[in-house]
């Protein structure tokens, strides 16, 4: 039986599936008492106008397959979006409607790279980056962010510009929570026009503001450059409430760029169901949904404020949640994963160690705002009743 060579480049398993695997390996009881706060998947129900939407279009049309391009309302909706959020002028035949970011962002580190050459990607981030770029036969290069230079890291200077294919970019930040400066993309836009690489920059957080308030974060397209090299990626599932439903988009100006990877998508898959589209469409255009959304984030900066403060309480170094859902937080100890182990065992509360989104991430934990007041409360006395440092010295016993 023969198998991709990439599969031999992945040393470990995916980050999300190995947490889920941890949890079913327990017993049932103890399973079910566990405040999960490791996985970002909003427990806010979807808007109502979402829902009746798909429901009428699946009770009142048969459709066939759809285009593979995405339906024009929606992309038309998709530009006036683009219009009102970000003042950025884009043609409806910018856009490609896809099944979701995750495998958006995974099938472009295929079209736009060549085995052996290299990918830029941010550490610690979004395990997607570096698993396509491995599975692809791209060597990562990694981008060591920190709290000193606010995780937006430097270009190293020794880096090879004519092996360079692809740069990968998260903002606003999962798992940090960071808003990058728009001088810090505009280098990245730069190395990327003069290495002729295409820079990846996903946005599935641009519109997750706990508390409603105002969103520092922007288009790539709001600077120049980006329609020579920019890929924007775009998400309807934290804001709308919509892990589950499997959409997103992609915005390429560049006219060749767009061509291949409209190409590959033709080829890959069928689109997106219509019926999923017309749901996407009025999350964007219902204003209905929009009140929807205020309130949800409205209940999420208030879960916000609780959670951070909790942890400070705990004397834990931990950001303000402006633009994501994610608390990014210091370990109590050094090792992050031994760390969430204890936290787990001891008390039954699940976050995800920062060494999973890389190795500039450890030393970090990350947890969710995606439970009840009651359940953020629950986690935090937990929390309180451990001392995680009895464990700084545990790291090759079974401390748990």
């Amino acid at each position: 039986m023969t198998f991709n060579k990439g599969f031999k480049k992945w040393d470990r398993p995916y980050l999300f599936h190995d947490l889920e695997v941890t949890l079913r390996s327990m017993p049932e009881k103890k399973r079910n008492n566990i405040v999960r706060l490791a996985i970002g998947d909003p427990d806010l129900p979807t808007p109502e106008g979402i829902k009746e939407a798909l429901c009428r279009s699946v009770r009142s049309k048969y459709y066939g397959y759809p285009c593979t391009q995405g339906r024009i309302d929606l992309r038309e909706a998709i530009v006036e979006y683009y219009q009102k959020r970000f003042k950025v002028m884009v043609h409806p035949d910018e856009i490609i409607i896809g099944p979701g970011a995750k495998t958006d962002l995974f099938d472009l580190g295929q079209v736009f790279s060549n085995p052996g050459n290299q990918a830029m990607i941010l550490d610690p981030a979004y395990p997607v980056y570096c698993d396509t770029a491995l599975y692809h036969g791209l060597n990562p290069i990694y981008l060591k962010g920190s709290e000193s230079n606010n995780y937006q890291p430097p270009i190293p200077s020794d880096i090879d510009i004519s092996s360079t294919d692809l740069i990968f970019s998260c903002y606003p930040n999962n798992p940090t929570g960071v808003t990058a400066s728009r001088s810090y993309i505009k280098e990245l836009l730069e190395f990327a026009i003069s290495s002729k690489s295409m820079l990846i920059f996903d946005i599935a957080y641009a519109d997750f503001i706990p508390g409603a308030g105002t969103s520092e974060a922007f288009s790539v397209f709001n600077l120049p450059g980006a329609e020579e090299v920019g890929i924007e990626v775009g998400s309807f599932s934290k804001p709308f409430s919509m892990t589950g439903y499997r959409i997103s988009w992609t915005v390429i100006k560049n006219p060749i760029a767009r061509q291949q990877w409209l190409r590959f998508r033709s080829n890959k898959d069928s689109g997106v169901s219509d019926h999923i589209q017309t749901a996407a469409f009025h999350a964007l255009t219902d204003s209905f949904v929009a009140q929807d959304v205020v309130h949800n984030m409205k209940i999420y900066g208030e879960r916000a404020s609780l959670l951070v403060n909790g942890l400070r309480e705990l004397g834990l170094m931990v950001r303000d949640l402006k633009n994501t859902p994610y608390a990014w937080f210091s370990s109590p100890i050094s090792d992050s994963k031994l760390a969430a182990k204890i936290i787990l065992e001891k008390a039954l509360v699940q976050v995800t160690p920062g060494v999973g989104f890389g190795s500039a991430g450890e030393g970090f934990l990350r947890a969710t705002i995606f439970q009840s007041d009651e359940l953020i409360e629950e986690a935090l006395s937990r929390l309180k009743t451990i001392h995680l440092s009895e464990y700084i010295n545990a790291e090759n016993t079974d401390a748990v």
